[in-house]
């Protein structure tokens, strides 16, 4: 609102100047807040992985048969272009060893990861670094519409894929924890 003289998204503006009083720093208070959503997601997924890793060996152990090597379940993430479709395949194999049932949730998870993707990418790509890190006062005024937009469905889309992935994760773990496959004081450690 000081730097184009109207308000165009006051709660955006509110949650700015919030951040900006608490930081006991002067930095550029987003900047601050991307990192700590960079660090929670990063430990996000290395969680998932790990789950993914353990879950996989319980499947193996106990009577599953899953078709992947377990490498595949870590090296999976990391391989580009690969990593588009073997953590889906990988999942859903472990899915399939753990007796889960129908693997339409898995379907659903990963077409979330992939949107997430897509839209953090969009983020990037049409906001470029300045935007995509959300420094608002710096943020180009006739960018703010479809950069705003961008970053609401960024989010949602993140929430999303976070819900998806808490319920994939309880599914397996309950179903070998059910089926013996895993005795539950194993697994309970992953779902929570």
């Amino acid at each position: 609102m000081v730097t184009h003289g109207g308000a165009d998204v006051p709660p955006a503006w509110l949650a700015y100047l919030m951040l900006d009083d608490l930081l006991l720093r002067r930095t550029e208070p987003t900047s601050v807040v991307g990192w700590w959503w960079a660090l929670c997601l990063l430990v996000a997924v290395a969680a998932v992985i790990a789950w993914l890793y353990q879950a996989r060996r319980e499947a193996e152990r106990l009577g599953g048969t899953p078709g992947w090597a377990p490498w595949w379940v870590v090296g999976g993430w990391f391989v580009p272009v690969a990593n588009l479709v073997v953590p889906y395949l990988v999942v859903r194999d472990v899915w399939r060893a753990s007796r889960a049932g129908p693997a339409g949730p898995v379907g659903r998870w990963w077409a979330s990861v992939l949107v997430t993707l897509l839209l953090q990418s969009a983020i990037w790509w049409y906001g470029g670094a300045t935007a995509a890190s959300g420094v608002l006062e710096r943020t180009a005024l006739d960018t703010r519409t479809v950069a705003y937009s961008l970053w609401t469905l960024g989010t949602v889309a993140v929430v999303v894929t976070a819900v998806l992935t808490g319920r994939v994760v309880r599914r397996v773990t309950m179903a070998q924890q059910g089926n013996g496959l895993a005795p539950a004081h194993t697994l309970n450690y992953y779902a929570s």
